[in-house]
């Protein structure tokens, strides 16, 4: 089931449907931890269905298979004996009864409800704790402020307090002398000015450190090959409302910040000019988009069970109704839209909003059916989306109000929002010949002489007027080409590198001029120009000179067209977008009345400010000090890691009686796997000193035995200090936002491992009288006495684990011994 339910509905519905039946439990036979045979018990009569060995499926992270199977006998009508060839590991396993190999289906007179069932092989395992599984839902990690706490100065303790303030008020643009900030600015600025007077305007903008001007910098940054940023547009996801018809939003469809008094439609000029006024940014949609009624609102089906939620991870979901429109790439949202506690809609919470892009949609069965549900012949549909796009947190779709609000049932506490259309931030200026400045003409050329003959009269080579026009209004706007295909969650974070200006000159000779950030690689051939911005924002464009770039001819006129709307001032909030623009000439068909509401359910983001001057200033000269060579045997690990695939690497040089290998031992993210080793060594073989040959390995895993003697207080019970004990030691995450104290990421190569930093986590257990370390060892090495020494040594190229991992014991081994308590 895609679902977690803690109501239980369906198996009462299916025992009273005459035409259905499902499975009921099912039960491993064989030692405790290792069955080979499985008892499946249905609800009814077994005999009936005809199943036989290819309709069941036993998947799990160890395969098994399945090897025969055992029809009910007239005893025992109810049981079927499935036999395996293996029994599994310490993970899940799911046994599905499916029509035939290869289908997901089940058979005819099954429950699809219940056609599947979870079960473990080691359920029979002892343990002191509570044996039900506890559903908990992490908390977002805290992000530690960026804060250089070594200033000590004057200097340092400015720049701490200025970080801090463009962190917290990245938009301030204090201008009132008698304010605090602005004095401070005006004193360091009137240094730097005093010393910048005592230079010309040339020697000012001839160096990164002084120049002024960023157009300056730009270029100054270009001769070392630093690329600055000029920003990037805001994007969001638009949801509209229809109440008939299927109308059709054009692509270029302008969507508008709320304002009081308009409606959600606007057609003609003069409202929509009143809208257009102020600065609040414009929206404009990406793709044409035809709008339906039924994708308004489309609620979750739970197949009849109540107080359901979609897990963290999900990726599929079943959908009521037979909506044949909806196909793969297509997206919806996921929303909380009432209370999970009192089932009103201003309690519900406006973070639990999810946009996905579908990747599979299905309406009917392996044999072309409508999609229903047999035991009330509801039509639903099954759709699914990337991992890319899986859920980042549970979605309650079904609850119980709490008493206050008595206790009653509430469905459709979220539902899928379909009408999504992605739009980003800026609007369309042009195309006007006024917008750019005609070609000036060229200068008059004076008379010169040449030669011995005085009365000869010819003219020096011709000069050209440098062609760097103005854009009337700006700012100019960068984006990030829209796939169509990509996933939602990559739509809302671009990468900001891949932006473009939004802008196309033609000249009145017919030819088109592109944007290019260069003309370094142009030809006197290449139509071509460049956008640049300077620190007022205004942006101007630089065309070639006949050398570098195709020179514009003098008197020539342009026709520009271009967006205006960059940077972070269009990451607006969610629900800011209230108001669609329709212009009847632009699309006479469109009926405004067919448009109810107009929203963004989700916030824009990825809109970017261009490169600051300051950033330019520290990071140009430097940027292209990167290290391109492996010397020292640290450099090998640090070069591994670049790749996100690796968490951890150490390098290591050794003499193999004719030259140097570079051993590198790598710890994944994953699993260490032949192309994994592979494509590091393809990597780090870029990089190799010239002499020095190189080896990728997997890192040496040490694992640590760790045993704690704990003494539960009489008012405790043990499971209680159990459970707690083992939350505190887990690899994963604490439910808390912070990780086990055993997780991989607390180890590193070569790190000593101390034994006290263990002693106080279970100490500061609530319940926990007192606890001492009765083992601590290496379990390739027992005879090491960490308890006596308080700490375990380990080699350089040796990683400590204790993952207590039942199926990897060679991982670490961690265990607790109770006594007291109740």
């Amino acid at each position: 089931m895609i679902y977690f339910c803690s109501q239980k509905n369906r198996r009462a519905a299916t025992l009273a449907s005459p035409a259905l039946n499902g499975i009921d439990y099912v039960e491993v036979i064989g030692p405790s931890g290792c069955g080979t045979q499985l008892n499946v018990v249905f609800l009814k009569d077994v005999r009936g269905l005809g199943l036989s060995s290819t309709n069941v499926a036993v998947t799990g992270h160890a395969p098994v298979h399945v090897v025969g199977l055992t029809p009910p006998a007239e005893s025992t009508p109810l049981l079927l004996v499935v036999q395996l060839d293996a029994t599994g590991d310490f993970s899940p396993y799911t046994l599905a009864l499916v029509a035939e190999p290869g289908v997901s289906d089940p058979p005819d007179g099954v429950d699809p409800a219940l056609s599947s069932v979870d079960f473990s092989f080691k359920a029979g395992c002892p343990t002191p704790a509570d044996c039900l599984p506890s559903q908990c839902c992490p908390l977002p990690r805290p992000q530690t402020p960026d804060i250089n706490y070594l200033a000590k100065d004057y200097e340092g303790f400015r720049q701490v307090m200025m970080d801090r303030i463009a962190v917290l008020a990245p938009g301030w643009r204090e201008a009132h002398a008698a304010d605090l900030g602005v004095a401070m600015v005006e004193t360091l600025a009137y240094l730097a000015d005093h010393l910048s007077y005592q230079q010309d305007a040339v020697s000012t903008e001839a160096y990164i450190g002084t120049a002024r001007s960023r157009i300056s910098m730009r270029r100054h940054a270009r001769l070392v090959d630093y690329r600055i940023s000029e920003g990037a547009n805001a994007r969001t996801w638009v949801h509209v409302e229809v109440g008939t018809g299927q109308p059709t939003v054009k692509r270029g469809t302008q969507f508008y910040v709320r304002r009081p008094g308009f409606p959600p439609v606007i057609s003609g000029d003069p409202l929509a000019s009143q809208l257009a006024t102020g600065s609040a940014p414009i929206f404009e949609s990406l793709e044409d988009h035809v709008l339906r009624v039924e994708h308004n609102k489309m609620e979750f089906y739970t197949w009849g069970d109540a107080n359901c939620c979609l897990p963290a991870g999900a990726t599929s979901a079943t959908l009521m109704g037979h909506l044949d429109a909806l196909t793969p790439g297509t997206v919806v949202i996921f929303e909380e839209v009432l209370g999970p506690k009192s089932g009103r809609e201003e309690d519900a919470d406006p973070t639990h909003r999810w946009a996905v892009r579908l990747t599979r949609v299905t309406t009917t069965d392996y044999k072309g059916r409508p999609l229903s549900d047999p035991l009330n012949q509801t039509l639903v549909t099954r759709v699914e989306w990337a991992e890319d796009d899986a859920l980042p947190f549970p979605l309650c779709l079904s609850s119980t109000s709490d008493a206050e609000h008595h206790a009653v049932p509430i469905t459709a506490v979220s539902v899928c929002l379909g009408n999504i259309i992605p739009a980003d931030h800026g609007t369309i200026i042009g195309p006007e010949p006024e917008l750019l400045d005609r070609v000036p003409a060229a200068p008059p050329l004076p008379l010169t002489t040449a030669g011995c003959d005085c009365n000869s009269r010819t003219p020096p080579a011709s000069s050209r007027a440098r062609y760097y026009p103005q854009l009337a209004s700006g700012p100019l706007t960068f984006r990030v080409p829209y796939d169509a295909t990509e996933a939602a969650s990559v739509f809302l974070t671009p990468d900001t590198s891949k932006a473009a200006p939004q802008i196309t000159v033609k000249g009145d000779d017919g030819i088109d001029w592109s944007a290019t950030s260069d003309l370094l690689s142009s030809d006197a051939s290449d139509a071509r120009f460049v956008p640049e911005f300077e620190r007022d924002g205004s942006v101007f464009l630089r065309f070639g000179d006949g050398v570098y770039g195709k020179a514009p001819s003098p008197g020539q006129s342009f026709t520009c067209s271009y967006r205006i709307g960059n940077g972070a001032a269009g990451n607006i909030g969610q629900d800011t977008l209230a108001h669609v623009v329709f212009d009847p000439q632009f699309d006479p068909q469109f009926d405004p009345q067919a448009i109810r509401s107009v929203r963004n359910p989700l916030p824009a983001s990825g809109g970017t400010d261009p490169e600051t001057m300051e950033h330019i200033r520290q990071w140009a000269p430097f940027a292209f000090q990167t290290q391109k060579r492996c010397v020292t045997e640290d450099d090998y690990g640090v070069m591994a890691t670049q790749a996100g695939i690796i968490a951890q690497a150490r390098g290591m040089l050794r003499w193999t009686g004719s030259w140097h290998t570079a051993f590198v031992s790598v710890d994944p993210v994953a699993t260490l796997t032949t192309p994994l080793i592979r494509d590091t060594e393809r990597r780090l073989d870029l990089l190799r000193m010239m002499g020095t040959d190189l080896a990728v390995e997997g890192a040496v895993i040490v694992g640590l035995r760790v045993e704690l003697q704990i003494c539960v207080a009489p008012d405790h019970f043990v499971g209680d200090v159990y459970s707690a004990l083992m939350k505190v030691f887990i690899t994963g995450d604490q439910c808390s936002g912070k990780a086990g104290l055993l997780d991989a990421a607390n180890f590193s190569f070569g790190a000593t491992v101390y034994a006290s930093p263990l002693v106080a986590a279970a100490q500061a257990v609530d319940g926990v009288r007192s606890a001492s370390l009765t083992r601590f060892t290496r379990m390739d090495d027992p005879s090491l006495d960490g308890v006596t020494k308080g700490f375990l040594a380990l080699g350089r190229l040796e990683l400590p684990r204790c993952d207590n991992d039942p199926n990897h014991l060679d991982r670490g081994r961690f265990e607790l011994r109770l006594d007291g308590g109740k």
